[in-house]
């Protein structure tokens, strides 16, 4: 962290929001609990210079509920199960300088429903926007220069979740917002929603990371190999 409203991730780590933290001692009971029915998140995102085959992520799981250790020992859980305990998951952002994926995951839904651009190995990623539209140099965001992001989680007249809406803005450029609204699982993020769930940040780099910046069956991702 630098200053008070800076996170500058290290390739390879995977770092928990909490409201408290005792040295050695991973408490479930510490970690952020954000509650965002019916509101917004904001922040401004660099980057500048994160290529293919890396993923830089802000992501959303039900951690603070969580009563298994799981195998790292400090109650991680997602919907892929990383570390033996799956639980609800919002992807806010899995990106590079030339895909973006935002995503909903039941706990019970390793794929989930996606919006943004690229990637797709033996099938198609999300293709909310194009090349044109985001990445270096891009007509909607430049991602060579720092650029806003905002997800908004609205309710419907009952109080349940019934949509997640994406946009992403740069200064002197206007993006189409993205949505998804016919999800299975909206109800049950609802409720994870309402209870509350841990922001997690995450940077790793892979070459097998084409489900996320590759080229699709259609061709028309990013990237043609994942390099390091």
């Amino acid at each position: 962290v630098q200053g008070t409203s800076t996170v500058l991730p290290h390739m390879g780590t995977r770092a928990y929001f909490a409201e408290t933290c005792t040295p050695g001692i991973y408490d479930r009971s510490q970690y952020t609990a954000m509650k965002l029915l019916s509101k917004s998140l904001s922040f401004t995102v660099d980057l500048s210079g994160i290529g293919c085959g890396c993923n830089v992520a802000l992501y959303l799981v039900a951690m603070r509920q969580n009563p298994k250790p799981s195998e790292s020992l400090d109650f991680y859980c997602d919907a892929d199960s990383i570390s033996g305990v799956a639980c609800d998951e919002i992807d806010i952002m899995e990106a590079n300088q030339f895909a973006w994926h935002t995503t909903l995951h039941a706990a019970d839904d390793h794929e989930g429903a996606s919006l943004g651009y690229g990637g797709g190995d033996s099938s198609d990623g999300p293709r909310t926007w194009g090349s044109s539209q985001y990445g270096p140099g891009g007509v909607c965001i430049d991602t060579t220069k720092p650029f806003q992001v905002k997800v908004s989680f609205p309710t419907n007249s009952e109080g349940t979740l019934e949509a997640l809406q994406l946009h992403l803005s740069q200064e002197g450029r206007k993006c189409p917002s993205g949505s998804i609204s016919d999800y299975s699982g909206l109800a049950r993020l609802s409720t994870a929603l309402a209870a509350g769930m841990t922001p997690v940040i995450s940077y790793w780099k892979s070459r097998d990371m084409l489900w996320m910046d590759g080229k699709g069956k259609d061709g028309l991702g990013p990237c043609e190999i994942d390099g390091q």
